[in-house]
């Protein structure tokens, strides 16, 4: 997973592997650093990958670990 810096609290995760769209993370870098501990990124590259999803997924600043889907995603 490739996270890259667009703005000062914007994220590009790019499209790799299975995932269908790009994916943007709305948030600074200690909210970042508390994401990538749990499943919340993995959760949000799958959710990029589901069939039928159009131009990005998106994560919210109090994006967290889900059920299968993360918290705060769009």
């Amino acid at each position: 997973m490739t996270l890259k810096k667009t703005d000062n609290a914007v994220w590009l995760m790019e499209k790799e592997g299975d995932m269908e769209v790009p994916a943007y993370i709305f948030a600074n870098d200690r909210l970042i650093d508390g994401m990538k501990k749990d499943r919340t990124m993995g959760q949000l590259r799958n959710v990029a990958s589901l069939p039928g999803i159009i131009k990005h997924a998106l994560l919210m600043p109090d994006g967290h670990e889900g059920y299968g889907f993360p918290i705060g995603g769009v």
